[in-house]
C-alpha cells in the first residue's frame, strides 16, 4: 500500500468516525427533547380526555368516564420510557467511542437503563385500571371513600414506580458529568447543568411530605441535553 492510498483511508476513516458521532449526537438530541414533549403531553391528555375529578380524588365512576384514558397515559409513559432508553443508549456509545468505559461508568450507563425501564412500570399500571381486573373495583369496593382511598393508593405506587427513574437518572447525569465530559461527549457548560439537576433532585428527596417537584430535574435535564447535542450534530455536519 502506497502512502497515499494509506492517507486516503485514513482519512475516510475519520470521515466515518465524525459521521457516526454526528448521528450518536442527533439521536441523543431527539431522545432528550422527546423525552420532555412526552412528559409535557400526559397532563394534555388528561384535560383534554377526563372530566374534572370529584374533590377527594377520583373514584369509580371518574374511571368508568374516561375509558380511553388509560391507554393513551399507556402510550405517553412508554414514550418516555422509549426516549429515555434511546438518549441513555447514545451518549454510552459516544462516552465508549472516546475510550474504554470504567467500571464506574458502566453502572452509570445501567442505571440510565434502569431509569427508562421504569416507565414501562408506570405504563402497566396505569393501563391496570382499565383492565377487566381493575374494573372490578368498583364491585369490591362500592363506598366512594374507599374507591377513592384505593385510587389514592394507586397514585403513591405510581410515585413509587417514577422514583427508581429519578434515581437511575441521579446516577447516569454524574456518569455523564464524569465519564461523559472526560470523554469530550459534554464540555463545563452541559456538566454544570448535569450537577444542579442531580443537587435538585436530591435535595427534593430530603423534604418530608413535599410534592415532588424537585423531580421535574431529571425531565428537564434531557431536554437541555437534548438541545445541546443537536446544536453538537448540527456543528459537526
Amino acid at each position: 500500500m502506497t502512502s497515499t492510498e494509506a492517507e486516503a483511508g485514513a482519512a475516510a476513516a475519520a470521515v466515518s468516525v465524525l459521521a457516526n458521532r454526528r448521528r450518536l449526537y442527533r439521536a441523543a438530541g431527539v431522545s432528550g427533547v422527546g423525552v420532555f414533549v412526552a412528559w409535557a403531553a400526559q397532563p394534555a391528555i388528561v384535560s383534554l380526555m377526563s372530566p374534572r375529578a370529584p374533590e377527594n380524588g377520583p373514584d369509580f365512576a371518574y374511571i368508568e368516564s374516561t375509558p380511553f384514558l388509560g391507554v393513551m397515559e399507556a402510550m405517553v409513559f412508554s414514550a418516555i420510557g422509549v426516549a429515555t432508553l434511546f438518549l441513555v443508549t447514545a451518549v454510552g456509545q459516544l462516552t465508549a467511542s472516546a475510550r474504554p468505559p470504567s467500571t464506574a461508568a458502566r453502572v452509570g450507563h445501567l442505571l440510565g437503563v434502569l431509569g427508562g425501564m421504569a416507565w414501562f412500570f408506570v405504563a402497566g399500571s396505569v393501563l391496570a385500571l382499565y383492565t377487566s381486573i381493575g374494573f372490578q373495583l368498583g364491585e369490591a369496593a362500592p363506598q366512594q371513600e374507599l374507591q377513592q382511598a384505593l385510587y389514592q393508593l394507586h397514585a403513591v405506587v405510581l410515585i413509587g414506580f417514577i422514583g427508581p427513574y429519578m434515581l437511575g437518572m441521579i446516577g447516569w447525569l454524574v456518569m455523564l458529568a464524569t465519564a461523559g465530559r472526560r470523554a469530550g461527549v459534554i464540555g463545563w457548560p452541559l456538566t454544570i447543568v448535569c450537577i444542579l439537576a442531580v443537587v435538585v433532585m436530591v435535595a427534593a428527596s430530603f423534604v418530608p411530605f413535599a410534592p415532588p417537584w424537585g423531580w421535574i430535574a431529571g425531565i428537564g435535564a434531557p431536554l437541555v441535553l437534548g438541545i445541546a447535542f443537536l446544536v453538537k450534530a448540527r456543528r459537526a455536519a
